[in-house]
């Protein structure tokens, strides 16, 4: 018994005067475990086989559980970053300008480059575990990470199908166009089993939402006035005559009728407003769709421009805060939006992150 138990003393001893030793010959053969995740358990008989890995001739720099990844792979996130870091440091540290050695510069012992790659190696880790979990729930994803770039070299090739959007796409518009895809993908799976809320938690989630965002959508009925563009006339002034008319209880029909004659052009339609398609792009869509908000029944309205136009409002619903009752998804989206990126980070802090 005291034999055994020396030895067992002896072999701590020895574990802890090993540690330190094996971390450096691994550090030394170019092995190490990335900073942030859980320390890699022993390379399987698999994961030794993975490393081997070549892709187009070039062999692999690194595993998530057990699946490899290259430097091709990161390095398209290193593009994506490079802007982003190099206005941080500009910023943090006040420089006036960025030389030729920014980049191998160390500012508080690290690199500008050294940041960036951790970053770097920070999405590509969570964007290759979201696509390991994405295939465990049969959800359409690439067999392997790296075969993210044949599927763009098949979406670039020609065609002579009509396509709406860019015919081409880099790596980095492209990963992230298929991986935000399979996000949504994951994320639908998860709502309905693993992560399916119940009604009270649905009703938490939605009151932790801006009252921004509970606003229901409005909806304006109204009727156009339009006229010829001329230089020569004062919108104003057409404006001025017609809200006059309208105030008397004339019909827009009516009004057409008597003040064409002197008014080139003039004619009159229905005009509906729904908030939700109001494009994001047109700043005019959005200045007039603003002004309809505000404005009040029977009351008329105009663009941000002085265009040849008036808006006689008819009809308003919507643009109120809406109690949970009446937008419950949104409550169920913010759950899920919340819960799936804890879902995420357990899952990219359990993996086995391995660099060569």
């Amino acid at each position: 018994m005291k034999k055994q138990k020396a030895k067992k003393n002896h072999d701590r001893r020895l574990i802890k005067i090993l540690i330190p030793i094996i971390a450096g010959l691994l550090v030394a053969s170019g092995i190490v475990v990335l900073y942030r995740y859980k320390a890699a358990t022993a390379l399987t008989a698999a994961d030794k086989a993975q490393a081997g890995k070549t892709y187009n001739g070039v062999k692999a720099v690194g595993m998530v559980n057990g699946e490899p990844f290259f430097q091709f792979d990161l390095d398209v996130y290193s593009a994506e970053l490079r802007a982003a870091v190099a206005a941080h440091y500009g910023r943090k540290y006040n420089l006036g300008g960025m030389g030729a050695d920014f980049w191998e510069t160390k500012y508080d012992g690290q690199t500008p480059r050294q940041f960036m790659e951790k970053l770097a190696l920070n999405d590509l880790v969570e964007n290759m575990v979201l696509i390991q979990e994405a295939r465990k729930r049969g959800i359409d994803a690439p067999a392997s990470y790296h075969d993210l770039e044949s599927e763009r070299e098949a979406w670039n090739a020609p065609t002579d199908e009509i396509v709406y959007g860019p015919k081409t796409l880099g790596p980095a518009e492209f990963n992230s166009y298929r991986i935000t895809g399979i996000r949504d993908d994951l994320k639908t799976a998860l709502l309905k089993k693993e992560l399916a809320p119940t009604v009270a938690q649905m009703q938490a989630a939605y009151k932790t939402l801006n009252d921004g965002l509970k606003i229901a959508p409005y909806f304006v009925s109204a009727v156009r006035f339009y006229w010829d563009e001329d230089e020569n006339v004062n919108n104003g002034a057409v404006r001025a005559s017609l809200e006059a008319e309208l105030k008397k209880g004339a019909s827009p029909e009516a009004i057409v009728g008597y003040l064409s004659p002197s008014i080139q052009g003039l004619s009159q339609e229905e005009f509906d407003l729904n908030s939700r398609y109001v494009s994001k792009e047109d700043p005019y869509e959005q200045g007039l769709a603003a002004n309809l908000k505000e404005a009040a029944v029977h009351s008329c309205v105009t663009g941000p421009e002085d265009r040849p136009e008036l808006f006689y409002i008819t009809k308003k619903e919507g643009g109120h805060i809406m109690p949970f009752e009446e937008a419950p998804g949104l409550g169920r989206n913010k759950w899920i939006n919340d819960q799936f990126e804890i879902f995420l980070q357990k899952k990219v802090k359990a993996a086995r992150i391995t660099l060569f």
